[in-house]
């Protein structure tokens, strides 16, 4: 089904706040959920709200945002987010890099405990937005569920990786991945509504290539929230030794570097993300670099395509397609995920939207 999009975030805003979140923290939690979804990356919106849930319920995840500076010195700060939601810590992130930014020309941010950071690429987008480019390197502790390469046991994070180069036609350059072969979500996805998955998205506990979700959730995944750690298997990594190289880096750099941990030891689940922010006009000597980035982007854009009709596109540009689409079509709910939420409505009192009945 078809649902607007201000509906939705509007539906998953009082969900979260019945749940326990303050009202203006419940909204960024909402919209950048939806926000995933309506830039065709389901696998980190609506579809975590269950397990968001249950993290209120276990007390993985403080409803309220409780932020800590450990350190802070010139262009450096070392945050604890004290395992509060990710996406009301991401906007601390974003806002106190504008602020180093404009004071010092250079933010380097490590947070530790933080929960579920959603998207990455949404951060890189709002910093892209003011003017600013990002690197965001992101681990995940205690989510041991990725093989490294030549491996067949889990043994690093799904590891993410954004990258924002802002252009002034506001067409940024974004790039956005996880160094495994699909996200956990993706895969989360899958066996909610049936979509397919690389037949190598994930290896077998014999070492087989699979895309069978019972893979990594064994017999939780027919539970409404799977759990990606109950099966043999693993993810597998992107493009085989490189993939796997990035997600080791990832490890090191945003959780050993930051305090979160690498996955070596058996820790609570919890983000950990280390973002260097600056604005790149300050080495703009000669006052080209715009002009040098609208050139570039433009040279791809109208490289041959390989296929007839298919446009060559930077990263960024799916994510914009698809948001200009949700916006006129609204945002497509599978039955299963509504379901749930209609579920987690009854049990917190909160009315269902009149459109889903």
């Amino acid at each position: 089904m078809r649902i607007n999009q201000d509906e939705i975030t509007n539906w998953l805003d009082a969900l979260f706040t019945a749940a326990g979140c303050p009202k203006e923290e419940a909204k960024l939690i909402a919209s950048h959920l939806v926000d995933a979804d309506a830039s065709g990356h389901p696998s980190h919106g609506i579809v975590r709200v269950p397990r968001y849930m249950e993290y209120i319920k276990e007390g993985t995840v403080r409803p309220v945002c409780a932020i800590k500076t450990l350190m802070s010195s010139g262009s450096l700060r070392l945050i604890d987010g004290q395992y509060s939601f990710g996406q009301v810590l991401g906007h601390h992130v974003v806002a106190q890099a504008k602020e180093m930014v404009a004071s010092q020309g250079l933010a380097l941010i490590g947070l530790r405990n933080a929960g579920h950071l959603g998207r990455i690429g949404g951060w890189a987008e709002l910093l892209a937005d003011a003017g600013l480019t990002s690197l965001h390197f992101v681990t995940v502790a205690g989510s041991r569920i990725v093989a490294p390469f030549g491996g067949r046991e889990a043994r690093i994070s799904t590891a993410p990786i954004a990258i924002g180069v802002p252009s002034a036609d506001g067409q940024h350059f974004i790039l956005d991945f996880a160094t495994s072969r699909v996200a956990e979500g993706k895969i989360l996805v899958s066996q909610k509504t049936g979509t397919k998955l690389p037949f190598d998205a994930m290896v077998d506990s014999k070492g087989e290539d699979s895309d069978q979700p019972v893979t990594i959730y064994g017999e939780s995944a027919t539970s409404n929230v799977p759990n990606p750690r109950a099966g043999e298997g693993a993810i597998q990594t992107f493009g085989q030794h490189k993939g796997s190289g990035l997600g080791l880096a990832c490890e090191l750099l945003a959780g050993a570097l930051t305090g979160a941990g690498t996955n070596a030891h058996e820790r609570p689940f919890c983000n950990g993300m280390l973002s260097l922010v600056f604005k790149a006009e300050d080495f703009d000597t000669e006052n080209t670099m715009q002009q040098e980035v609208a050139d570039f982007i433009t040279s791809i854009r109208t490289c041959p395509p390989r296929q007839d009709g298919r446009d060559v596109l930077i990263p960024g540009d799916p994510e914009r397609a698809k948001r200009a689409e949700v916006k006129a079509n609204g945002v497509d709910l599978s039955q299963t995920i509504c379901d749930q939420l209609k579920q987690i409505s009854d049990d917190l009192s909160v009315p269902v939207p009149a459109s889903i009945g």
